[in-house]
């Protein structure tokens, strides 16, 4: 059974975390675009961070912590779900499920039900196969990879999605901290194929011209171009001198649209587009060749992304073999902290209510794993952050200048992290070998 503790506080880790206890960026704020919020914390991230080089940040797709780690022992999971006024048994996951379970920003507010927790079930496609797959969840033994990680580093168990809806917003978190108010998927190309005129699945710029975007502003709905042209973490490092790179599938290919700076004109229209958003497969190719930018982020492709109905098991050791790569590196092992969470719910029952900050923020928990020499080992940690916490990290981490626009009063990731590296994790990582998928 993998060995967990309880969040330790070291005075490293507290000097990089947030203290704050200002009001989180609404989404109904009566401001035009989201407003930056100055952060409480001194300029750059002491301690552990001045000794981390790299940072990579794995966005896997659509599923909760109690779905992955609702058994996890020492973490606030569940095996019981509520259906209702009646609280049931949890089922097993099915490794890949016969399709998708809704999970748009209309889904999310259902199934949350102002914080009661208990209409996973009515969703559409929870239901399958005689089966309630969304009041369900994986075994340890379907996903060691992942149990293993997250007894041998550091796990969040209070870790929410920003924006109570599907991918779309809350990929746009990651990369800037707001979702330039979108709230759900752009219509107009839909999740596995083309746009009805056959164009190529795209979610941003290169969206047919059809294509819009609810954003919920000044309290109202309106549908827009999910074009935009915000101020976003590669802005951010541009200016610093910092290296980056987005490692997405390519236009065409069922995951481009989970290439988020798509959705940001003044980079997909300049020639960083070209050199710094680049093929997914790349990132492996980088690493060993010692190409490795000092921030990552890393896609996955449709059939990787674990993304209902596709494979958990396939998912997951395509996310082994990006850490191994880490791992394996004489170079970058030892400087790089790597992020690993979900993008949203995908519609699988959490027990945990979000906390209301307005209508469409924040979303359910989602898994979240810091994986590091540096991480604390079997932490468990309680507390509260969002993507939001990972782009303050970050901007910490390389001492970025806070231009993109969010509420920095939120907690840094870096609390997860100790003063120095585990000593056993430099010399023998937790380097981990496929498994078999049936």
């Amino acid at each position: 059974m993998p060995f967990s503790r309880t969040r330790r506080i070291l005075l490293a880790a507290a000097g990089c975390a947030a203290i704050g206890a200002g009001s989180l960026l609404s989404l109904g704020q009566t401001s035009a675009r989201p407003q930056a919020t100055a952060s409480p914390d001194p300029p750059g991230c002491h301690f552990v961070c001045d000794h981390i080089q790299h940072v990579v940040i794995i966005v896997k797709e659509n599923h909760t912590f109690d779905n992955l780690f609702g058994q996890y022992p020492g973490a606030n999971g569940t095996s019981r779900a509520r259906e209702g006024g009646n609280t049931v048994a949890m089922g097993q996951t099915p490794d890949a499920l016969s399709g998708d379970i809704s999970h748009n920003s209309g889904a999310a507010i259902r199934a949350v039900n102002d914080g009661r927790m208990n209409q996973f079930y009515l969703l559409n496609g929870a239901q399958q196969n005689g089966q309630d797959v969304a009041d369900s969840q994986y075994t340890a033994a379907q996903i060691p990879v992942y149990w293993s990680y997250a007894s041998h580093y550091a796990m969040a168990d209070n870790f929410f999605s920003t924006i109570l809806g599907p991918s779309f917003p809350n990929h746009l978190v990651l990369i800037q901290g707001n979702s330039d108010h979108a709230v759900d998927n752009p219509s107009g190309s839909g999740m596995s194929g083309g746009s009805s005129s056959g164009a190529p699945p795209a979610w941003g710029c290169d969206s047919v011209s059809t294509s819009r975007v609810r954003v919920w502003e000044n309290g109202t709905i309106h549908r827009v171009k999910p074009c935009f042209n915000s101020t976003t973490l590669a802005d951010e490092a541009n200016e610093q001198g910092v290296s980056w790179k987005y490692y997405a599938p390519s236009r065409g290919q069922r995951g481009y649209i989970w290439s988020s700076f798509d959705a940001i004109r003044h980079i997909r229209y300049s020639d960083q587009w070209d050199s710094n958003v680049v093929p997914t497969e790349n990132f492996v190719s980088d690493v060993q060749n010692r190409q490795l930018p000092a921030i990552s982020w890393v896609i996955p492709g449709w059939s990787q992304s674990e993304h209902p109905p596709e494979s958990e098991c396939v998912g997951e050791n395509w996310t082994a073999q990006q850490i191994n790569a880490i791992m394996q590196s004489p170079y970058y092992w030892r400087n790089t902290v790597i992020v690993l969470t979900w993008d949203d719910f995908g519609g699988f029952y959490d027990h945990v209510a979000p906390p209301h900050q307005s209508k469409y923020l924040l979303g359910p928990r989602v898994p979240f794993l810091v994986i590091s020499p540096y991480a604390q080992p079997g932490l468990v940690d309680h507390t509260q952050y969002d993507f939001r916490s990972v782009i303050k990290f970050v901007e910490q981490t390389f001492n970025l200048p806070e231009q993109a626009a969010y509420n920095r009063s939120v907690n840094s990731i870096a609390g997860m992290l100790q003063n120095h590296p585990n000593p056993h994790d430099l010399l023998a990582p937790d380097v981990q070998n496929p498994t078999s998928c049936s």
